[in-house]
Formats: structure tokens, sequence, C-alpha cells
């Protein structure tokens, strides 16, 4: 966008450069940042539960096969790629208050590309797969010869979780509370060939093209800005439970079996991945570039870009690069067997009682963009420069 206080360009004569010589600013305050991703988020989970509960009594005998099963299969996910982060709050980026005189050459002047508090863009190109699987099934049976009593008893309380968190080329928040600021330039010009009045105000100039493009910009400032985020890859997260408990009571003739089986399983198997995120911006900075002053009166002394007051940052959140993967594969196999056998005339008892819990949790970071400082400025301008000859001074007296 154009700034604020740009002189009119009423003393320029007819024939002139054209308007709009000087650009007060490209300003931007508080920007979130921008997402890019391109690639696939595969979530495909699988869940198997397959109960089997089997009573068989003999002649003149008592079979009982009772089960109970509590099972919670969540298998979350959450997948983010490609997110920019976030503008910072009250910020402010200025430019403006520019000042010619003279022959100057279209876009000779610009006060900054100014920026403030701008959240850091994600990149992430790759493929982000979450596919676990759960197979759980619990065998439960009870045989019971002649004038025999078979009793299998099974309890299972079982939560398989199985999340994932995963995040790719995510970038840094921008900070709050931020400034930029450029502006402040002025330029005065002319040849030494052929002079005219201009306005009736006894100054003279001539279009002889003095300035070339781009000679002065006063900062292309920048605060409190997120890291960029940069992730090419893929993150892949496999997780595998198989959980299959078997209870078995086998009694002989004139015999009694009991097998009894209490299982708390709980897999969780969670995991956190991030690749390639930007850093954090930090708050409360001020990058300021301006203040430039241009007197000359050399034909085209000065050439294309030839002052910069500043390319000033404050605080910003370093850029984090990965290229790659990220795999994180569990496997977690949970087998209890408990049986009982009873022969002619006899007893036969078996008690089992598991308590497991496997989390297999992992966190993997790559790429991360390093935070921001708070409070920080940085300064650029006050740049002034006088090519007017007191020779050349005297022949306009």
């Amino acid at each position: 966008m154009l700034g604020h206080d740009l002189p009119d360009s009423w003393w320029l004569s007819a024939d002139s450069s054209p308007r709009l010589l000087a650009h007060t600013g490209d300003n931007s305050a508080g920007n979130g940042g921008k997402g890019y991703f391109a690639g696939s988020l595969i979530n495909s989970s699988y869940a198997g539960f397959e109960p089997l509960n089997v009573a068989w009594p003999g002649v003149h005998a008592t079979a009982s096969a009772l089960q109970t099963n509590i099972a919670y299969f969540d298998q979350s996910a959450t997948q983010i790629a490609g997110v920019g982060g976030d503008g910072g709050n009250w910020n402010a980026a200025s430019g403006g208050s520019v000042g010619v005189f003279g022959p100057v050459g279209h876009g000779v002047i610009a006060t900054g590309d100014n920026g403030a508090g701008n959240g850091g863009d994600g990149y992430f190109s790759g493929a982000m797969v979450h596919a676990p699987v759960a197979v759980y099934s619990p065998i439960n049976i009870a045989v019971a010869g002649n004038n025999s009593s078979a009793h299998a008893d099974q309890t299972n309380h079982v939560v398989f979780d199985q999340s994932a968190l995963q995040m790719a080329g995510v970038g840094g928040d921008g900070g709050n509370g931020n400034a930029a600021i450029g502006g402040d330039v002025s330029a005065s010009g002319n040849d030494h060939g052929p002079h005219q009045s201009i306005g009736g105000s006894g100054l003279a100039s001539n279009h002889g093209g003095m300035m070339g493009s781009n000679v002065i910009a006063s900062g292309d400032n920048h605060a409190g800005n997120g890291g960029d985020g940069y992730f090419y890859g893929g993150l892949v997260h496999a997780t595998f439970a198989f959980y299959y408990p078997i209870n078995i009571a086998v009694a002989g003739y004139n015999s009694t079996a009991n097998a009894d089986q209490t299982n708390n399983v709980v897999f969780d198997q969670s995991a956190v991945q991030m690749a390639g995120v930007g850093g954090d911006g930090g708050s409360g900075n001020t990058a300021i570039g301006g203040s430039s002053d241009i007197f000359s009166s050399i034909f085209e002394l000065i050439g294309s870009d030839v002052i910069a007051t500043g390319n000033n940052s404050a605080g910003n959140g370093g850029n984090g690069h990965f290229s790659g993967s990220v795999v994180d594969v569990n496997v977690a196999i949970y087998a209890p067997i408990n049986i009982a056998v009873a022969g002619y005339n006899s007893t036969a008892e078996a008690y089992q009682s598991n308590n497991v819990e496997f989390d297999q949790s992992t966190i993997q970071i790559a790429g991360i963009g390093g935070d921001g400082g708070h409070g920080n400025t940085a300064l650029g301008g006050d740049f002034a420069l006088d090519l007017l000859s007191d020779l050349h001074l005297l022949d306009h007296a």
C-alpha cells in the first residue's frame, strides 16, 4: 500500500517523469503466515474384536464359561500439515514522509517494505499416515466330562488408545506489540542543463534523469516475525496391538476344573511427531529505518539502489528445515493363556491375573526453528548526503 505524507507533484513540469515517483511503503502489520501442503493425510484405523465363549458339559456334568469384556478402542489422531503461524496483535507498520524536489525517475524512493509481528510460513510436501491396528480375541472354554464340573471365568478390561499428534511444516507465531517503521526520506536535485522556473517559486529544475530507479530505500523492516517451517518427506505412525487372552478349563470323569483369568490392559502407543516447525517470534520488538536526506546537483550521479538505510529485523524466530521421514512403528503382542485340566477323579485350578500397560510413547522433533527473543530493537537510518557544490549554489543565487 502507499503510505502517507507524500508531497504532491505540482512542482514537476508537464513533460517530466510520471507521477508516483515515491513509494512510501509496502507496509503490513500482524499478518498470519501462509500454509502450504502438497501430499496426503491418511488416517486408516482397524479394530477387530472377536470374543469366543464355549461351555461343553458331558453326561451328568456341569460346565460354566463366563466371560466379561470391557473394551475401549480410541485410536485417535490429530494431523496438522502446512499451517501458517498466527500474526501478532497491536502491531504497527508505518511508511511515508517523503519529499522530492527535482528530476527523478520512476520508483526512485521507497520508504520501507515494513512488516510487524507476522507469523512464519509453513511448508509441507509428502505424506502423513496414521494407521493403527488393534486385534482383540478373547477365548473362554469350559469342557466337563461325565459327572464333572468345569468353570472357566474370564474378565478383561482393555483400553487401546494408539493416539498420535503429527505436525509438519507449521510456521511459528508472530510476536505481539511490534512496530516496523520506515520513512522520513527527502531528495532534492538538479543538473547543469537548462533550467526553468517551477510554480513561480524561483526554484530551478529539469527532468534530466539525475537519479535512477530505486535510489533510496529507507528499510526493509521486520519486527517479531515467526520463523518459517519447511518439511519434505513423510510422517508415519503405524501401531499394532494384538491381544489374545485364552482361558480353558477341562474336567475329566468325576473331576473339577477351575480356570480364572483377570486382565487389565492399557495400550497407549502415543506419538508426538513434529518436523520443520518454525520458531515463535518475540514480543515487544521494534525495527526502524528511514531518516535519509539526499541533496545533489550532479547529472546522473546516483545510480540504481544506491542507498538503503537498513534491512532491519528484530526478534525473529529461526527457520526450521527438515527433509526425510519421521516414523513411529509400535508393535504390542499380549497373549495370556490360562488352562486347567483335571484328570480322572481329580481337581485342577488355574488362576491368572495380569495388569499390563504398554505406553510406547515417542516424541520426534526435527528441523525446529528457534524462538525469537523479546524486547529487541533493530535500527537503521539517519543517512544524509549533500553533493551540491558551493559554486553551483552561487550559479543559482
